[in-house]
């Protein structure tokens, strides 16, 4: 299979994960359930497989804003995906949340060097960032998380709708205007 198809396949990956990771956001945390926790782990792989996709769309020209921000984010997902539970007494989903969310951030700096995707991509990215923090550190602002969960989602499926539909020329890492 060609890189281009992959990246593109990586784009599609990203559409499903932005979906879903909107229809999660309503989704009750304590609602028990194999089904339920399918459903987040679905989330994380096409996360993980999205996040291939958008640094493979402009890896080049992100720089080294790019390249830490995939790693980071990468990792991040690959913790969420990983233990679930405590390693040392420490709650692993939210440290995979909370490196996802910084690797995305600086993804985002590097989607603005980059310049191949909709400025608004990125803006989701960090602003579903600094939202979603308030939301889960905050008492009595819980909603700003689920709220963080759909501009997330709203941002990675842009990233991917663009990517999916990309030329061939855009894949291959000639930058847009």
């Amino acid at each position: 299979m060609s890189g281009t198809n992959l990246i593109r396949l990586g784009g599609l990956a990203a559409i499903f994960a932005g979906i879903l990771r909107g229809v999660n956001s309503f989704l009750p945390n304590d609602a028990p359930g194999v089904l339920l926790e399918i459903l987040y782990l679905l989330t994380d792989i096409f996360i993980l497989f999205g996040i291939m996709g958008v640094y493979g769309f402009q890896h080049e020209e992100s720089g080294l804003w790019g390249f830490f921000g995939f790693l980071l984010a990468i990792i991040g997902t690959g913790i969420i995906i990983g233990p679930d539970g405590a390693i040392s007494g420490v709650n692993m989903y939210p440290v995979g949340s909370l490196i996802l969310a910084g690797g995305l951030t600086l993804l985002a700096v590097g989607s603005w060097i980059a310049n191949k995707l909709p400025w608004w991509v990125p803006t989701f990215w960090v602003l579903s960032t600094i939202v979603g923090f308030i939301g889960y550190f905050v008492p009595g602002l819980s909603l700003l998380f689920v709220i963080s969960g759909v501009i997330f989602g709203i941002g990675f499926a842009g990233a991917g709708i663009k990517i999916w539909s990309a030329t061939s020329q855009e894949i291959s890492r000639e930058p847009s205007n």
